[in-house]
């Protein structure tokens, strides 16, 4: 009877530890909810990449979206105590995440880390894979320099939150201002907004706001705004074709020529530059001395889930994982696809 029962339990154990190993996913992809155009397109491609290693059997994948940081802290912690993830993906929602990010070094989970880079943790990372945010502002600075842009100029940054990213987008654009013949003390007296947190109303509301607070005079000597992402210009954009705006002061925004330059490839953008876009932004862009993208793709997150997959492959990857960009304007954005909606008449 004895021996019967120990058969049992070892039998018990062993479907037990049988179980476990199988609820462990190969990769785990931690990426933040939809709230704007952008994390809604990496969230897609995390699905359908994630979807191409299930298929194709070797590895399998599962992708898990946070509603805020809080969340995303808890899944993190989640999957280093219940031993649930063989390697991670992660979006950082914020640096917030920089404790919990830790806590998953000292875990020995492998990581790649993607978009949204914490430094201290860097280091430890099987790869960092994002878009060249410095190169998204420097090329900005070009642009406006091009533009006519001078030492000491009024520049308005609108910004997106307070991770790297806008970070790593200043860093650039005040780079290339400096070797523009700008003064330290020049850049630093270029103002901003606070932070939109990449939300294309928000965006709306600060703009109104800071026309709503400056005197025409003022509106008019402020020609280069650098916003971090499309989404906020798309508000911009809103604002202007809305009644949302003094009249006199929408003349004289509009009126000084001013340069608007944005980041990130969202297709309804790409629909401005284009002239078709349904709510017709015509005549609103034809007043603008200029407008232009700078590419950064959201589409990156496959790369950063197939880094994952050739290191488990024990394939070489790509310690720190940049991505190039380029900069859209009307004259080449049918050479480059978009993502999200378009907006077609």
């Amino acid at each position: 009877m004895k021996k019967l029962l120990s058969l049992l339990l070892v039998a018990v154990l062993a479907l037990s530890v049988t179980g476990a190993f199988a609820a462990v996913t190969d990769i785990v992809i931690l990426v933040p909810n939809a709230d704007h155009g952008w994390t809604g397109a990496v969230l897609t491609y995390a699905e359908e990449k994630a979807k191409e290693i299930n298929d194709a059997g070797k590895y399998t994948a599962r992708v898990v979206a946070s509603s805020d940081p809080a969340n995303q802290i808890t899944q993190v912690e989640d999957e280093i105590d219940n031993k649930s993830a063989k390697t991670i993906v992660i979006l950082p929602y914020d640096n917030t995440l920089e404790a919990t990010m830790k806590k998953l070094v000292d875990s020995s989970i492998p990581f790649v880390m993607y978009d949204r880079v914490i430094d201290s943790v860097a280091g430890s990372a099987v790869s960092v894979v994002k878009g060249d945010n410095e190169g998204i502002g420097y090329e900005t600075a070009k642009r406006f320099v091009n533009d006519g842009l001078k030492p000491g100029d009024k520049v308005l940054i609108i910004p997106g939150d307070n991770s790297s990213v806008p970070e790593m987008r200043n860093n650039g654009f005040f780079k290339g201002l400096l070797e523009a013949g700008w003064t330290q003390e020049q850049v630093n007296g270029i103002k901003s907004t606070a932070y939109t947190g990449w939300s294309r109303s928000e965006g709306r509301r600060l703009f109104t706001e800071w026309l709503d607070s400056n005197t025409i005079e003022d509106i008019k000597a402020n020609r280069y705004i650098f916003t971090h992402d499309d989404e906020i210009a798309m508000g911009m954009l809103e604002a202007l074709k809305s009644s949302d705006i003094d009249a006199a002061k929408k003349e004289a925004f509009l009126g000084a020529k001013v340069i608007l330059g944005t980041s990130s490839g969202l297709n309804e953008i790409y629909s401005v530059l284009r002239g078709i876009h349904q709510k017709d932004y015509t005549a609103e862009v034809a007043q603008l001395g200029d407008l232009f993208s700078v590419t950064y793709d959201p589409g990156m997150i496959k790369i950063a889930i197939q880094d994952m997959v050739d290191s488990l492959d024990g394939k070489e990857v790509p310690k720190d994982h940049v991505v190039p960009v380029s900069v859209v304007d009307a004259t080449n954005v049918n050479e480059f696809q978009g993502f999200g909606d378009a907006f077609a008449k």
